[in-house]
């Protein structure tokens, strides 16, 4: 089995987890891959270690180091290769990096064992228009997209359509359309319900909107959701899994579906969502208060 490591060596400093993850990758009968540089990435003996392009490599599961913004990256990056993908959370509290740090060891075990589950993960095909129809841009998001306000503190006019249907017109901070996965991100922050990891839902929730109510909507996999950009003095912001995007101008249309293909994740404990969830938001709050 080719293991890929996307490290965050900001999160992981002197490439220490890194180090031990591919001893252990080694210790078991698998081949830690990392990408070749021109700095040596490691002090100590690296033999069994291939350095190597990604895309010539046969990665069977790529693994982050670091926290989710981590995961979120190695995701975009490395979304083609159609492996397996994992993290070890060196962040925060991490929902996605489901390896704790201390514990790598005996999951590089399992995962080399077969011993874990697979996720299948939907994503969103992000596109935007322009008034006269013409692509301006196309990305690809895990989590979710926002469209919000600019660098000033302007009210976003944003018209919703579902299926080309009129739904609702937005005046205040934005909107986060949302897969499931990313219903434990920004659009749980901003009220919206969560969903199971494995459902093809996408979910539309506002950001202080100015109304006297303030409902998300869950639509199905085949539903296509249009965001019209009324006109505005300062522009906002369209913002796929935390990248930078194409600048908006008025009147474009942000169009967003379910893409065709899902992202792999292996999951080791099977049936924890819930409890994950209430555990993780739990911890995250002791995390900022000792931070």
């Amino acid at each position: 089995m080719n293991i890929g490591f996307h490290v965050n060596s900001n999160r992981d400093i002197g490439m220490k987890c890194a180090y031990g993850a591919a001893q252990s990758v080694l210790k078991y009968g698998g081949v830690p891959v990392f990408r070749v540089t021109d700095e040596p990435l490691f002090e100590g003996d690296t033999t069994g270690f291939v350095f190597a392009d990604f895309n010539k490599a046969d990665i069977d599961v790529m693994i982050s180091i670091g926290g989710d913004g981590t995961f979120l990256a190695m995701i975009s990056q490395w979304r083609h290769l159609d492996c397996d993908f994992a993290g070890i959370n060196k962040g925060s509290i991490g929902f996605l990096t489901q390896i704790d740090a201390d514990d790598v060891d005996g999951r590089i075990h399992d995962l080399i064992d077969g011993n874990y589950s697979i996720i299948r993960r939907s994503q969103l095909l992000v596109e935007v228009y322009s008034k006269d129809n013409e692509l301006r841009g196309r990305d690809i998001c895990f989590n979710d997209c926002s469209i919000s306000r600019g660098e000033k503190l302007h009210i976003t006019k944003l018209l919703l359509k579902i299926d080309g249907q009129v739904v609702e017109r937005y005046y205040g901070d934005g909107l986060v359309i949302a897969t499931a996965t990313g219903s434990t991100a920004y659009s749980l922050a901003a009220g919206g319900p969560l969903l199971m990891p494995d459902m093809r839902d996408i979910i539309i929730t506002s950001v202080c909107s100015h109304t006297l109510h303030n409902i998300s909507y869950v639509i199905g996999e085949h539903n296509k959701v249009e965001v019209i950009i009324e006109d505005f003095e300062t522009a906002p912001v369209i913002c796929p899994d935390g990248r930078d995007f194409i600048k908006p101008e008025p009147e474009d249309r942000v169009v967003l579906s379910l893409y065709e293909k899902t992202v792999n994740t292996i999951n080791f404990d099977r049936n924890r969502f819930f409890s994950d969830i209430r555990h993780k938001i739990i911890q995250r709050g002791s995390f900022y208060e000792n931070g």
